[in-house]
């Protein structure tokens, strides 16, 4: 029997403790629980340029997956600095309160908001992204490369994880480094769990992720997988982390690495970034003959 109160408490923003708390606590609870409260709290330690997309979109998850299962969610205003940032200015309340796919940030100028991934809008979306920071940022580079990671990486979540309303995206640019951060959760069945249906025969989820991130490789879920979605996402990022089930793969720069990690991750999540600097130019033509 559950309180009629729970909580749940973020102590820091380390990438692997963030994740098993999130983790921890979908399975915490996943029966469905009509009425119940659950209030979500920080430490007095996190601030809100801790928070980067990876922490947001799998917050996200989670709060929809509570509401999903019936719990009214609350966040607690002991960290104000993070609850304005969430509640004020990235207004996660109208997402799940009113059922909105994305609205913008209110006060942030170096973040494409949440957006909730909806079927039949992702190359739209993935092309606002690029113009948003074409004209924010930068007017003559060819952001073909983040535009291209993001639209894979958005049909991906329908080519293999089933995830209903449990998915979201979210892209952050740091001006400083130069570097767009963008994360894709969804708590759906992941992309290691779609390969084991598939393939029938792997036990081993590294197995399972390698095969999914092999190109020309496709479980066939959509009329449009033809297996070139992930490995493109893997060619046009600098940085990007896939994690599903017990299986991690990290590439950074020209590095490729395959891990077993400990604990589960119940759907998929996508991380990766984009090194600006590295953009090539676009040539424009003036004086166009044919």
């Amino acid at each position: 029997m559950l309180k009629d109160k729970e909580y749940i408490w973020f102590e820091k923003t380390d990438k692997g403790y963030w994740l098993r708390c999130i983790m921890h606590n979908r399975r915490r609870f996943a029966d469905s629980a009509r009425g119940q409260s659950v209030t979500i709290g920080f430490d007095d330690s996190i601030k809100k340029e801790h928070l980067l997309p990876l922490h947001l979109t799998t917050l996200a998850c989670l709060i929809q997956y509570l509401f999903n299962n019936g719990y009214q969610v609350y966040l607690s205003q002991s960290n104000n600095d993070v609850f304005e940032f969430i509640f004020d200015d990235l207004k996660m309340n109208q997402y799940f309160g009113g059922g909105v796919n994305h609205v913008d940030a209110d006060v942030s100028d170096n973040i494409f908001n949440l957006w909730r991934i909806v079927k039949g809008e992702m190359d739209l979306y993935a092309k606002k992204v690029e113009l948003y920071f074409k004209n924010q940022y930068f007017c003559d580079k060819d952001l073909s490369p983040l535009n291209i990671g993001l639209t894979e990486s958005y049909y991906n979540v329908f080519d293999h994880a089933d995830a209903g309303n449990v998915a979201f995206s979210l892209i952050k640019y740091d001006e400083e480094r130069k570097i767009v951060h963008a994360a894709i959760c969804d708590f759906g069945i992941g992309i290691v769990n779609s390969v084991k249906r598939f393939v029938g025969n792997i036990n081993s989820d590294v197995r399972a992720l390698e095969l999914a991130l092999k190109n020309s490789f496709t479980v066939k879920s959509t009329e449009r997988n033809k297996g070139f979605g992930l490995d493109n996402i893997i060619s046009n990022s600098d940085t990007i982390r896939v994690f599903s089930g017990c299986a991690l793969f990290v590439k950074n720069n020209l590095v490729r690495k395959f891990y077993k990690t400990d604990f589960e991750f119940d759907g998929s999540l996508i991380y990766l970034e984009v090194d600006t600097s590295k953009l090539e130019t676009e040539e424009i033509i003036n004086n166009f003959e044919w």
